[in-house]
């Protein structure tokens, strides 16, 4: 016949000694709940020897002692202990300018353009704990076997606690920048990389990404400074659980690779503070973090109730690299990056005038027009590269007669006209036909021409 377990408990607490009884509450007239809690309990109330009667003794104290340290610290630059900010600047891209035999531009000043931005000091935190050596000291034997080791495990897992908690801020600093930039590139996937499909679409999306970031771009950082990156500068983070469906589910049906053949560095963290994020691609200098003056300082004595006060500071520069590249792999929608549309609808001349001296020069300024679909300051003018056009040149005289033009009478490759200093006369009319193609990497290639005339003076 079957037992309960009440039955069995009562029957013992009826067979137990006196000792046993004040001990543990009669199951018969308290709650079950209740009996197992105190029968459970460290020690249960088990003070004296049933046998003897004496107190009963500590064998020994064994103290749990295992460091935290914040997985992220690799990340973190040298210590400080002077100044209040820093300032990081990056220097623009500079402009291509034709180059010219007869520049005159010497003494131009062209003045490079930078951008910058700041760290201060700040995110001061502060642990501490009493200690009480008159008080503990009586949990001790007299060799004081565990009392140390109890204190130094205090000590350490003050430092835990702080290490967790850096490692939680610097975690943070994707939501920050999330909110403060307008939101980081997305890169979208279809669903969560729990399968070999998906898990094969999210190391599709990371390897596109890392290619694209070998070139420099201004795609995935926040200021107008086009930056790259190389498989060393390169981290991929992401969370446990994505890092196992891809090691189990994906890479494992795949030549069994693992993530040792993934070229980037890998950093795990628990989870991202942006929800249905599930792995980021960044620039090693992303996350930027410089301890300042962040340590234990001298333990303090109070004599009046006998306590040694132990504090840990923790002071840095924190924040988020405005030029560091950084995608995150979601099933959020994409980032949708504006695109301009060129629509050319010819070449055309706009010389400085309609004559040409014998010997002289005429720029005869052939321009690119068109309408662009985003205003990027563009008057519907732009002017074409050297090169850029095919010239061909004929003449008549005054009495409509042909003329044959000498090599020295040419169009340069910046568009300037060139007439000779012999063999014509005034009154003849230089025809000028242009030839240029819009190569459309999205579409056909299409040829214009324009012509104009300039007469000779």
């Amino acid at each position: 016949m079957a037992v309960l377990n009440s039955t069995v408990l009562e029957r013992a607490w009826l067979s137990g000694s006196n000792d046993f009884q004040q001990r543990i509450p009669n199951p018969s007239i308290t709650a079950y709940a209740n009996v197992i809690e105190n029968l459970f309990a460290p020690m249960n109330n088990d003070l004296f020897n049933e046998f003897c009667g004496l107190l009963n003794g500590l064998n020994a104290t064994y103290v749990d002692i295992k460091r935290f340290d914040n997985p992220l610290r690799s990340l973190k630059k040298p210590a400080q202990s002077w100044g209040n900010s820093e300032r990081h600047v990056a220097v623009k891209y500079l402009k291509a300018h034709a180059g010219r035999f007869d520049d005159e531009t010497l003494l131009k000043v062209e003045r490079p353009e930078f951008v910058e931005w700041f760290y201060s000091v700040g995110e001061p935190r502060r642990y501490e704990f009493s200690w009480s050596r008159q008080e503990i000291a009586r949990a001790f034997a007299a060799d004081g076997y565990g009392y140390e080791d109890l204190l130094s495990a205090t000590i350490t897992q003050m430092l835990s606690t702080a290490n967790y908690d850096e490692m939680q801020i610097m975690i943070q600093m994707f939501a920050e920048a999330d909110n403060r930039w307008n939101g980081l590139y997305r890169y979208n996937l279809s669903a969560a990389p729990t399968s070999e499909a998906t898990g094969k679409e999210l190391l599709t999306g990371i390897r596109a990404v890392a290619g694209r970031m070998a070139f420099p771009t201004t795609l995935y950082n926040h200021i107008d400074v086009p930056v790259f990156e190389s498989p060393e500068t390169l981290i991929l983070w992401i969370t446990p659980e994505v890092r196992a469906n891809l090691d189990v589910q994906t890479l494992s049906a795949v030549f069994q690779l693992d993530f040792a053949n993934i070229q980037y560095r890998i950093i795990t963290i628990p989870e991202f503070p942006i929800p249905d994020v599930y792995a980021a691609l960044t620039s090693e200098d992303f996350i930027y973090y410089r301890d300042f003056m962040t340590g234990l300082e001298p333990p303090f004595y109070n004599p009046g109730n006998r306590t040694m006060k132990y504090y840990y500071w923790a002071n840095a520069l924190i924040g988020v690299n405005p030029a560091a590249n950084c995608v995150l792999f979601t099933t959020d929608d994409a980032t949708v990056i504006p695109t301009i549309t060129m629509t050319p609808s010819g070449i055309e001349f706009d010389p400085d005038s309609g004559n040409i001296e014998i010997g002289g020069t005429l720029d005869t300024h052939i321009y690119l027009r068109g309408s662009l679909s985003a205003d990027i300051g563009s008057t519907g003018t732009i002017g074409l590269e050297p090169d850029a056009a095919l010239y061909e040149l004929s003449a008549v005289d005054s009495d409509s007669n042909p003329v044959q033009l000498k090599s020295t009478t040419y169009v340069d490759a910046y568009g300037i006209l060139h007439c000779q200093k012999t063999g014509i006369e005034a009154g003849t009319v230089i025809t000028i036909t242009a030839t240029s193609e819009w190569v459309n990497p999205s579409g056909e290639t299409t040829t214009y021409t324009d012509t104009f005339t300039a007469t000779v003076v």
